[in-house]
């Protein structure tokens, strides 16, 4: 295993930020680059530790990390905007749709 850790270490970044208003929140690059396409590219392109910023305060945000690491997050009206607008901006396709039936099926 530690070969395997090297190797991503040395071809990937594991450390990411996403930079908000409020804080940084460090993530792990591989998690998001296999749920974001985009995120990946993001990641391969940087050449220190990525960052990710947000022009403002994403309403959401945390919630939407946990979605992308397999969580559970309850959906409602406060919140089902902000995770379907990061699902489409990340194309984390799964996620838009899956809030998207939500609001067909309980809106």
């Amino acid at each position: 295993l530690g070969d395997v850790t090297e190797y991503l270490n040395e071809y990937f970044k594991n450390e990411v930020y996403l930079i908000t208003e409020d804080r940084p929140v460090k993530c792990n690059g591989l998690i998001l680059a296999a749920r974001s396409s985009i995120i990946k590219e993001m990641i391969r392109d940087s050449e220190n530790i990525p960052a990710i910023e947000f022009s403002d305060d994403v309403p959401g945000l945390l919630e939407c990390l946990r979605l992308l690491y397999g969580g559970f997050v309850v959906v409602g009206k406060e919140n089902y905007r902000s995770i379907i607008k990061f699902g489409k901006i990340f194309q984390v396709q799964e996620m838009t749709d899956a809030v998207t039936r939500w609001v067909a099926e309980d809106l």
